[in-house]
């Protein structure tokens, strides 16, 4: 007697695949529904939906939040996957346009979002305005992350000397911006002041987790002292402020200073190339889609 075929099941949509991604990012319904900008019930009723294509559980719901299953685990992945290449074809569709239109997720640090991608914009503006961007300023490694998983298309990430970044593969780099490290002060520096010459001064600085303090703090040792640091923060305009404040000097990118302060005096430090690059990065696949060379050729070039 013949065998019954079994039933062909239906393939996962591209859509609610894009919702499992990014319930593996948040680890949560919630966090998938504010990032979709769709109610949470919305994106449950796609994933169960998603679940009866598969045929197989994908989520297990915990007290708080959720968890993949093993075989949701391999359908995120695939999912990465799959949005990076509808990603890609975009791309190829956009090259037959001579009329730029489109969607173009940005992730970028914040002193390059005000002095480099707000000039972008609006170069964009004026000479693209189809193109629809939108800006998220996080650092360096969430930005990395979100262009690996698919959620955005580019990012702007920043690299100093001494302080290596791990970069995820399949990316590609693209340096737009060079710029020193400078000296910040209450009072004007003498000619030729070194680091050295900052031995006994009180200083400002980013934590040393970041890269930015990674690398002052580097400079500083090899410039034969362990700086006195009285104040902590990622927050490049409160380390300006507070340098402003009397509380002490401060090393650091000259995009990040509040230049228009009172009383701020600044200064390349002698006998000490210290820097940073600023790097547009796009995954390989895509670094020939028309959308985003266009927002990388209108970033100001410094």
């Amino acid at each position: 007697m013949p065998q019954e075929a079994s039933p062909v099941k239906d393939l996962p949509d591209p859509t609610r695949l894009r919702l499992l991604v990014d319930v593996a990012h948040h680890g949560s319904i919630a966090g998938a529904a504010r990032s979709n900008a769709i109610t949470a019930s919305a994106v449950s009723q796609q994933l169960t939906t998603l679940e009866r294509e598969c045929g197989v559980p994908l989520l297990e719901r915990l007290p708080r939040g959720v968890a993949l299953t093993a075989a949701g685990e391999v359908l995120a992945e695939r999912g990465r996957a799959l949005v990076r290449l509808l990603e890609a074809a975009r791309g190829d569709i956009d090259g037959f346009d001579d009329l730029l239109v489109g969607r173009v997720r940005i992730g970028t640090i914040a002193s390059a979002a005000q002095a480099l991608i707000l000039p972008a914009l609006a170069r964009l503006g004026r000479e693209h305005p189809g193109i629809d961007a939108t800006v998220t300023v996080a650092e360096p490694q969430s930005s990395l992350a979100a262009l690996h998983e698919g959620r955005i298309d580019l990012a702007l990430v920043d690299v100093y000397e001494h302080a290596p970044m791990a970069i995820p593969p399949r990316v590609t780099a693209t340096t737009v911006h060079r710029e020193p490290l400078v000296l910040i002060g209450r009072e004007p520096f003498a000619p030729g002041t070194t680091l050295a010459d900052l031995a006994d001064e009180r200083w400002v600085m980013p934590p040393a987790d970041a890269a930015c303090g990674q690398a002052t703090r580097y400079a500083c040792r090899q410039a034969g002292f362990e700086p006195q640091v009285r104040w902590e923060t990622d927050d490049m305009q409160l380390l300006s402020q507070a340098v402003a404040a009397g509380q002490g000097v401060a090393l650091l990118p000259r995009l990040a200073i509040d230049v228009d302060r009172p009383g701020l005096h600044t200064a390349v430090p002698t006998c000490a190339e210290l820097g940073r690059e600023i790097r547009a990065v796009v995954r390989s696949g895509e670094r020939e889609r028309p959308l985003l060379h266009a927002v990388t050729d209108a970033l100001p070039r410094g």
